[in-house]
């Protein structure tokens, strides 16, 4: 009987120490999730793939990568800038990270952390229909051109470039003209709304990829632009993780195949990952 009892004791144990071993190679097994947020309206960097029923872009492409140099995967939710921009989907653990193609700025950081990892150089277009009537850049003074509502860099682009450019050789400055998102900023321009817009040099050459270049960039770049992914002040274990996890991306060749397979310039390459603009 005693035998018995030892020899049930053993088997207890053994099931036991088979369960624990199972749920370690379960966990083991289970990769860790990255809580993301990206928007649905700005190409090539971040957009609705219609017929995938997905997010694509540059920016999925690139966090995507870099989640699994870190053995990591990423759930998306689509979402809007202005709730971008008020970080608080971070404050409230709805997401790790933001994406938005967000510019690294000593306020923004007062708010969040950021993993640079691509610049955004901002320029002037209108539709090449009129491009001869800003054959001089010029001839945007006294005119209006479009700008994203929640995009402060924009719209203190254009003042500052419409500052040093016409107010001061005596021309009426240019009047700002507000849209929601790129894509109302476009429509703006094709209705006659503003004669130009600013943006990013990659959406522009993206969308006459799409629309039989129907844009004329104007302007050199009016802004060079350092963006970065948002995480929490609290997380930066976090954003060392996936710096190095940027780091391997680019290390490996897939970072300027990105750049490549979206349009993006050798002017947009990083060259290092960054937190809030240090190595």
């Amino acid at each position: 009987m005693c035998s018995n009892g030892i020899r049930r004791l053993t088997m207890s144990a053994v099931a036991v120490i088979c369960a624990l071993m199972a749920a370690d190679a379960h966990a083991q097994s289970a990769k860790r999730v990255v809580n993301a947020m990206a928007l649905t309206t700005y190409p090539p960097f971040e957009f609705k793939d219609e017929k995938a029923g997905k997010v694509a872009g540059f920016n999925i492409d690139v966090l995507e990568a870099m989640a699994k140099k870190i053995g990591a995967e990423v759930s998306w939710t689509e979402t809007s800038y202005a709730l971008m921009i008020s970080f608080a989907p971070l404050n409230t653990k709805r997401a790790d990270i933001l994406l938005g193609t967000m510019g690294d700025t000593p306020e923004r950081r007062a708010n969040a952390n950021f993993l640079d990892y691509v610049y955004s150089n901002e320029i002037f277009y209108t539709l090449s229909t009129k491009a001869e009537d800003f054959a001089n850049p010029e001839a945007l003074c006294g005119n209006h051109v479009a700008a994203t509502r929640s995009s402060l860099i924009e719209i203190q682009g254009i003042e500052k470039w419409s500052e040093e450019n016409c107010v001061k050789v005596g021309k009426p400055a240019i009047e700002v003209v507000l849209g929601e998102n790129t894509a109302q900023n476009r429509l703006l321009v094709q209705q006659g709304r503003a004669g130009a817009a600013i943006t990013g040099e990659g959406v522009i050459a993206y969308q006459n990829k799409l629309e039989g270049n129907q844009y004329a960039v104007i302007s050199k770049p009016v802004v060079k632009l350092m963006t970065g992914f948002a995480f929490a002040k609290d997380n930066l274990q976090l954003g060392e993780e996936l710096k190095m996890g940027l780091a391997a991306v680019i290390a490996d060749g897939t970072y300027g195949q990105l750049l490549r397979k979206w349009g993006l310039t050798d002017q947009a390459n990083i060259g290092q990952p960054m937190i809030n603009g240090q190595p």
